[in-house]
């Protein structure tokens, strides 16, 4: 028996997409299915056997390797649950804890750098957009002759300027448009930070949603307030009906009449006068008792 016809010896061809798909086991691929329950008929089938088993192995080996080699490397572990810089800091040798300093230092360092880095490019950017410069690149843009004469120099040049104000305002159009969408969400947070109540309160919320969703136009502030000064006037009214059942109950109450006392006589004591409608009336009752 050759070693191609070997028992156990892979003999088939599989096509790159099979191979891609699902790698095969390729030790149990050399491996006869009946491996245990048989006596080689030779010594040299054995021995092929053997072989191909000890190269698959080998295969097998390089294949999961190559496949480690290739995967992403696992990203480092965090900070544990009741860790922090400080306690890991503490526990430290001097010389690590001498590296650990340099390395917050540094850290620190960086990051003051990109605040002020940060602070210089919003204020480029601001005086970009507050200098009026898109509004004239947009009039210069449609400033060119309209009808071109190629002869004369004047309206060449027009015809030139107008062309570069209008590249450089599709340039610039887009840091335009960032610095305004950053300046709106600036002052969003300004104006939530100076009133928590448009976040924290349920009613004002909803109030202000509404209102911006009836009038696109209407600005997040003027909003605000309107739904503000509706609830305020809402509150005093209900203020000002309660006080008026307050004040009709405690008529009623000082000139309800007791066992011995005329209709219509003030029962009530003075310290009484600008009790609640539930004191009087537990007082009073404690009379007719």
């Amino acid at each position: 028996m050759s070693e191609a016809n070997a028992p156990g010896v892979l003999t088939h061809s599989e096509g790159p997409d099979t191979a891609a798909a699902a790698p095969v086991d390729e030790v149990a691929a050399a491996t006869p299915s009946d491996a245990g329950n048989r006596s080689p008929k030779t010594a040299d089938s054995y021995k092929a056997e053997v072989n191909a088993l000890l190269d698959a192995y080998e295969a097998k080996q390089a294949r999961i390797a190559q496949e480690k080699s290739k995967a992403p490397p696992p990203e480092p572990e965090g900070l544990r649950e009741g860790e922090s810089w400080d306690s890991i800091y503490a526990s430290q040798p001097p010389e690590v804890q001498r590296a650990m300093a340099e390395m917050r230092k540094m850290m620190t360092r960086k990051t003051q750098e990109l605040s002020r880095e940060r602070k210089m490019l919003e204020a480029q950017q601001a005086a970009l957009t507050s200098s009026g410069l898109m509004e004239q690149l947009a009039q210069q843009s449609k400033a060119g002759p309209e009808d071109f004469d190629p002869f004369n120099p004047d309206q060449i040049n027009a015809a030139i300027e107008a062309k570069v104000a209008a590249r450089l305002q599709e340039v610039l159009a887009p840091m335009a448009q960032q610095h305004q969408q950053r300046e709106a969400v600036n002052r969003y947070e300004a104006f939530k930070a100076e009133h928590p109540d448009l976040t924290g309160n349920p009613d004002v919320k909803q109030g202000v949603f509404e209102a911006l969703q009836s009038d696109p136009n209407l600005k997040l502030e003027a909003a605000y307030w309107m739904v503000k000064g509706k609830m305020l006037s809402k509150q005093r009214a209900d203020d000002a009906a309660k006080a008026q059942v307050r004040q009709r109950a405690i008529k009623r109450a000082a000139t309800i009449a007791s066992p011995g006392v005329k209709p219509g006589r003030q029962v009530i004591t003075p310290d009484l006068k600008d009790a609640s409608a539930w004191d009087i009336y537990n007082e009073l009752k404690k009379q007719r008792a």
